[in-house]
């Protein structure tokens, strides 16, 4: 009774010690996943987005300016009783316009990037096939 205990326990013993790096390896392969995980979550901003947020901040000043110096404008206008000049409301066509090219520009190179053939669409692709091939293997 007693040698099959021993037996077993030494069984036991062999399957932990063949078992115990495929556990170490398999534990060290998650652990490097979730590294590379975080990294690919810690992205910068991309420079065409950090443009666009430039472009609509200087535009709005632009904006918000012109509507003050049109404002002064007509007030100075009343108080000389003259007509109102409207020449500052000209820069405002061209700061609407370049805004909204400037959006459709980046929104025309986003779809670009994320349909297919585009790098982002790809890149993601190739990451999910990879993901699926090693949770197969």
């Amino acid at each position: 009774m007693f040698n099959l205990k021993k037996f077993l326990l030494d069984k036991k013993i062999k399957r932990w010690q063949i078992e115990k790096p495929l556990l170490e390896q398999k534990q060290l392969i998650a652990e490097e996943k979730e590294e590379i995980i975080s990294k690919n979550k810690k992205r910068k901003t991309a420079f065409g987005k950090l443009l666009m947020i430039f472009l609509f901040v200087n535009f709005t000043i632009l904006e918000l300016f012109t509507g003050w110096v049109t404002i002064k404008s007509f007030s100075l206008a009343y108080t000389i009783e003259q007509m109102p000049d409207f020449s500052p409301l000209i820069t405002l066509l061209g700061a609407v316009i370049g805004e909204t090219l400037s959006y459709g520009i980046y929104c025309h190179k986003a779809k670009a990037e994320n349909t297919e053939g585009g790098i982002v669409f790809e890149a993601t692709m190739h990451n999910l096939k990879n993901e699926e091939e090693e949770g197969l293997g």
